[in-house]
């Protein structure tokens, strides 16, 4: 059973290694306003027959690329944020609550077109909370808007850029308009960490890739007769790139791009998991390992630490280092001054 003091030392290099020297990452891509309604079960309604819930209340809070450039900001990395807004509610939400955050995040508004929105519905019984319901608020955006964000890239990106992490969660800020970010992003001397939910990214040069099982299936062109890690296992050797399987209560695997054998990472125990923003979080702490240069089996084992802490609170981005810190039992040390 794995044991969280056993990341201990890799979470004090780290730390070590952000203090060396800042480190610079740019968030491309899919900006989301998450809101997470929970109540208890209220029986039926009298008239109409449907489920109620009771007690319910209501929470606001960024997603997407927004929360992957929260996390990372609040990891001590400097952060800079690109993505598309419409020009509603919505999108007004979002620009506040981003307002409140240290990091500069650079938003196209397209007119007409419905910021991205999921609500989670969740049921809350004796202590345990299960989602039943998302509803999504979705629509493609035009491809202009996604040309006017890689120009908003090209103009504000930094000069220098130790990783770029595309977020594309399928709606709408990356499209084929979009691939000229690869290259952009090269040119800033960034690695690039994708995630890709649609095939747009398919075979494109990215360093690694953070993806589930239906996802590899989908990119890698399989069916599901077909082992999901033998998949992820070719796709990283005939494409170059790292693979990162998130599995869930199975944990996570690394797919190495050189073909060497894949890493294996068991989840800690934990009851009543909440998997909202896990792979928000992971994409995060890939790119600061690639940013850091991390060896893979560090890079993994600190992972699932910060995966393990998300999937316990439901905290889109809420996790600090001293709450790491805390975790893997790392003593009192000037290393956390600051951060």
């Amino acid at each position: 059973m794995p044991q969280p003091t056993a990341a201990a030392p890799l979470v004090a290099d780290v730390l070590q290694r952000l203090q060396e020297r800042r480190r610079r990452i740019a968030v491309v891509g899919d900006i989301i306003l998450d809101n997470v309604i929970e109540g208890e079960p209220g029986g039926f309604h009298s008239e109409f027959k449907i489920p109620l819930l009771r007690f319910a209340t209501s929470h606001e809070c960024i997603g997407g690329a927004a929360n992957i450039a929260l996390a990372v900001s609040r990891l001590g990395v400097d952060t800079v944020l690109f993505g598309l807004i419409g020009s509603d509610l919505t999108g007004r939400q979002l620009e506040n609550l981003l307002d409140r955050h240290s990091f500069p995040s650079h938003l196209y508004t397209e007119r007409g077109w419905p910021t991205p929105r999921k609500d989670w519905i969740c049921t809350r019984n004796t202590g345990q909370v299960r989602l039943v319901q998302r509803i999504d608020y979705d629509r493609p955006s035009q491809p202009e808007s996604r040309e006017e964000l890689v120009a908003e890239f090209r103009a504000r990106r930094p000069d220098y850029l130790d990783v770029v992490i595309l977020a594309d969660h399928g709606v709408g800020s990356i499209g084929a308009e979009s691939l000229e970010l690869l290259d952009l992003a090269r040119q800033a001397g960034a690695k690039i960490v994708a995630i890709p939910r649609s095939t747009l990214l398919r075979g494109q040069r990215c360093d690694a890739i953070i993806l589930n099982a239906s996802e590899m299936r989908q990119l890698a062109e399989g069916s599901s007769r077909d082992e999901v890690h033998d998949l992820a296992a070719r796709y990283a050797q005939e494409h170059r790139q790292h693979v990162f399987l998130t599995l869930f209560e199975e944990g996570m695997r690394i797919f190495p791009a050189d073909g060497r054998a894949p890493l294996a990472f068991p989840a800690f125990p934990q009851e009543h998991p909440d998997w909202m923003g896990v792979r928000d979080i992971t994409a995060a702490l890939v790119g600061l390992g690639l940013a850091l240069d991390l060896e893979l089996s560090a890079l993994g084992q600190v992972a699932m630490v910060f995966r393990h802490l998300i999937a316990g609170q439901r905290g889109n981005g809420r996790l600090f280092w001293r709450d790491v810190a805390q975790f893997v039992e790392l003593e009192e040390s000037p290393l956390l001054a600051g951060v």
